[in-house]
């Protein structure tokens, strides 16, 4: 969970950067901007989990493996745009209420991307020989 925790840190940079730069820069409604931040993080996860964080594991499955990941982000991706709809009407006016806002729903989506990469995604192999 070390290494999953450390992607995600590094996969939540570029999440919140890209989803703060369309809030503020391109003036993107707060939901849009955090569903744009988190494919761009996504992505990012993706690849170093599958080359870093679970590369002892072997995962298995090709294509089986990716439909699960995009099952898995639309899962995580409705938590986080859930609770950023929830949470925005408490937060203020300004960058630093919505980055608050942002950071908090990122807190609960990577619970939820957690156990679903954990138990569905980055399954280990069964074939050790």
């Amino acid at each position: 969970m070390l290494r999953f925790g450390l992607v995600a840190a590094a996969g939540l940079v570029v999440d919140l950067a890209v989803a703060s730069a369309l809030a503020a820069g391109a003036g993107l409604p707060l939901p849009l901007a955090a569903a744009c931040g988190f494919c761009a993080g996504a992505a990012f996860n993706y690849v170093v989990n599958l080359r870093w964080t679970f590369a002892a594991a072997r995962p298995s499955g090709g294509v089986r493996r990716i439909a699960a990941y995009g099952l898995t982000l639309a899962a995580t991706l409705l938590t986080r745009v859930v609770m950023v709809a929830l949470l925005e009407p408490l937060a203020g006016e300004g960058a630093l209420a919505a980055l608050g806002v942002l950071i908090a729903a990122t807190g609960v989506s990577f619970v939820v991307n957690y156990g679903l990469s954990k138990r569905f995604v980055f399954v280990p192999s069964q074939d050790r020989t």
